[in-house]
């Protein structure tokens, strides 16, 4: 009995003990510190709970992107610029992280902006053959156009007489120049080219270079042809004539078989 009850006393001593209230508050202040670093101190040290839906700024103004950004705590960046054909300069392409994406305010948002179409210099092509003016305009990104034959006291024969779009000037790329080339003096008759066999086309342009024009343009079934492929012309190959003079010619065509046609051929 004595015994129970000297540790009866013993244990009420150890809880009024300094020690033992010590040992408690420090448990307490513990529990404290964690609750607050959990609720107050983690959540702003992360801005947590201050997570938003970042905008779209695509193919909005750069200006009006990184003010809108800027009025909702975000950092902006101008990443890259780049030529492009398709949006003006100043024009958002992209952005990084990417539109309605969940981030935290404050972080950086980088953009890439277009610089809008990127100009070329056009080449001298005056002086030069076909084949130069063609091999200078793709150097630069450019495409050769319409090439048209004239005569000319000027230039010698195949040397290009005149372009579109003249040298040192500037030019969206992609774009295409047209050129004049030279036939040479102009002769006192003119040789009707051979145009059997070629396609409309390749006939005009053979017109073109020999100084004659293209006439009447006849069709005719021609099954075992392409279709446009020359059949006759109305002035034989070879022989003289004046200047611009016309020439007439008949082209293949494949015959369509009509719905009855078809519906007969179906039958049988």
């Amino acid at each position: 009995m004595k015994s129970i009850l000297t540790q009866r006393i013993s244990f009420r001593d150890l809880i009024n003990s300094k020690i033992f209230r010590g040992l408690v508050y420090l448990f307490l202040a513990a529990v404290f510190l964690l609750l607050l670093c959990d609720k107050v101190i983690m959540p702003l040290y992360t801005k947590h709970g201050h997570e938003v839906i970042l905008p779209d700024v695509v193919g909005m103004n750069f200006d009006e992107a990184k003010k809108l950004l800027e009025k909702q705590g975000f950092k902006v960046i101008k990443d890259k610029e780049i030529y492009s054909s398709q949006d003006s300069a100043g024009t958002v392409l992209f952005q990084n992280p990417v539109a309605n994406s969940t981030v935290k305010r404050g972080r950086r948002v980088y953009l890439t902006v277009s610089l809008g179409e990127k100009n070329v210099q056009v080449p001298k092509l005056v002086g030069g053959s076909v084949r130069d003016a063609e091999f200078k305009l793709r150097q630069v990104g450019l495409n050769l156009g319409e090439v048209r034959y004239e005569f000319s006291s000027y230039y010698p024969k195949g040397v290009v007489a005149e372009q579109s779009v003249l040298g040192g000037d500037s030019l969206r790329l992609g774009s295409k120049v047209d050129i004049v080339v030279s036939l040479g003096e102009l002769p006192s008759h003119f040789v009707v080219p051979n145009l059997i066999g070629k396609s409309l086309d390749e006939a005009k342009k053979a017109l073109s270079k020999a100084g004659l024009r293209l006439g009447k343009v006849e069709y005719e079934v021609q099954n075992d042809l392409l279709p446009d492929t020359v059949i006759r012309q109305s002035i034989p190959a070879g022989k003289e004539v004046n200047m611009g003079r016309v020439v007439n010619i008949v082209v293949s065509k494949v015959e369509v078989e009509s719905q009855e046609d078809l519906s007969g051929s179906e039958k049988d």
